[in-house]
């Protein structure tokens, strides 16, 4: 078995199985990380809940999905809430048997692709941020973001959650650039009909 190119084979075998339900939290941002998680149903969010409680989207975490890769070697406190989007069920393992499983060393190399794999997605998710407009942050989640026929599957809540807009603004805006030709919208994903037009807001 594997998540990205890290093959995790028997891992996850011996460790603590939680399940939740939807709304329901795993760790919070003040919480120090001791396990490594892997998602084996459902859905996880990572967000940051702001003083003013608004609340960041950072990404979200799927059946395969591993969480806290990093932190897991430091004991530092988790980046933000993790918190189940649906009914999920997750499996944590401690430090001593993640060691243990990454002494091969073709395994530790293939457990650090994937977690640069995850860095490029918040360089990606940084660099949306830095975008001013919302017809901008779209363009560019569409044209940089995981684009498969016929079309980025996301609802326009997590592309709100994910450019760190309103729902609102990003359905008027979708709306918009569906009536200038620049995409297409399905019920369950974006196509792209444009591309050289949506290139050039960027």
């Amino acid at each position: 078995m594997e998540t990205g190119r890290f093959r995790y084979g028997e891992l996850f075998d011996h460790g603590r199985q939680i399940e939740l339900e939807k709304g329901e939290i795993l760790h919070r941002s003040e919480e120090n990380c001791r396990a490594l998680g892997m998602v084996l149903t459902g859905e996880f969010r990572l967000s940051r809940v702001l003083s003013t409680g608004k609340e960041i989207f950072l990404r979200d975490f799927r059946a395969g999905d591993l969480f806290a890769e990093l932190i897991v070697f430091t004991g530092e406190q988790y980046p933000g809430w993790l918190a189940a989007s649906e009914p999920s069920r997750i499996v944590e393992v401690k430090l001593p048997r993640v060691l243990e499983y990454l002494r091969d060393n073709d395994t530790l190399v293939s457990y650090f692709a994937g977690i640069s794999q995850k860095m490029a997605h918040l360089s990606n998710t940084i660099e949306v941020l830095s975008l001013k407009t919302v017809r901008q942050r779209i363009a560019y989640t569409l044209l940089c973001g995981k684009i498969d026929d016929p079309g980025v599957r996301v609802g326009t809540s997590r592309l709100a959650a994910y450019i760190d807009c309103s729902r609102e603004a990003v359905s008027r805006e979708l709306t918009a650039m569906e009536s200038d030709g620049l995409l297409e919208r399905t019920p369950k994903s974006l196509v792209i009909r444009d591309r050289k037009r949506l290139e050039d807001l960027l």
